[in-house]
């Protein structure tokens, strides 16, 4: 059976998902395109609903029996993107301040807020073998643009998010990691050994850290500049600091 109203059920949960307050009071969030549905399934991720465009539903149907199809008009109010590919999964994720105990490095989101740096750290965690991301008052890490951004590194590492400092500093404390918190003025990142359990922390796109977590930093350190830079944009600057840190455990 084809759905062919945008008031159908199914749907209209599908397009409230579009806010991030729905989101987070249903712990599910919308994957689109065909490479990330696939992704999401492979990686085991708990996939609820998938929906293709009728007009190219012989390309997935037998891939996703359990797919519903939908006419292209009312596919459309679900899409977020101008050129879809023409599938849409629905993913249940762990509900807000449920804080998990990392394993490995973990990376920690200090009032982050550009979309387009949050993905790009979460893949960059993934891509260096960080376990956990932790996003605290930070960018829902669940909208469609953290996501494109992050390219399927959703399914690769743990994601919680919090907006409780004192919960997430206790359970790192607990666990034993050394907080290496990023900021000007800290010391050299390059040349730098680092244990097996971090916590690095980056701060807000324009004013750095919190005063919560400068209080708690036990080590804190900088990228060298030339040409009297101050700064790079959080997504670069992390990132590299990521890789010094698998560079620096890689030796041993």
């Amino acid at each position: 059976m084809i759905i062919t109203s945008t008031d159908n059920a199914k749907l209209v949960a599908c397009k409230k998902l579009a806010d991030k307050k729905y989101r987070r009071a249903t712990g599910a969030y919308l994957v689109e395109g065909e490479r990330l549905v696939a992704d999401a399934i492979r990686h085991g991720a708990v996939v609820t609903e998938i929906f293709v465009k009728q007009s190219v539903a012989d390309k997935f149907t037998q891939t996703y029996p359990q797919a519903d199809v939908v006419a292209d008009k009312a596919f459309a109010a679900i899409s977020d993107t101008v050129n879809s590919q023409g599938i849409v999964a629905v993913c249940a994720y762990r509900p807000d301040g449920d804080l998990v105990a990392p394993t490995g490095n973990c990376l920690v989101l200090d009032n982050v807020q550009d979309p387009g740096n949050a993905g790009t750290l979460i893949r960059t965690a993934a891509a260096t073998g960080f376990d956990t991301v932790f996003a605290v008052n930070s960018v829902d890490l669940y909208s469609p643009k953290v996501l494109r951004a992050a390219m399927s590194a959703h399914f690769c590492v743990k994601l919680c998010q919090t907006h409780d400092y004192e919960a997430l500093f206790a359970l790192l404390a607990d666990n034993k990691y050394q907080i290496v918190c990023a900021d000007m003025g800290g010391t050299d990142v390059f040349g730098m050994d680092f244990p097996r359990r971090i916590a690095l922390v980056v701060g807000n796109e324009g004013n750095g850290l919190s005063e919560f977590v400068r209080n708690r930093c036990d080590k804190v350190v900088s990228l060298p500049m030339k040409h009297d830079f101050e700064s790079l944009n959080v997504a670069v600057a992390g990132s590299v600091l990521m890789y010094q840190v698998f560079a620096s455990q890689s030796k041993h």
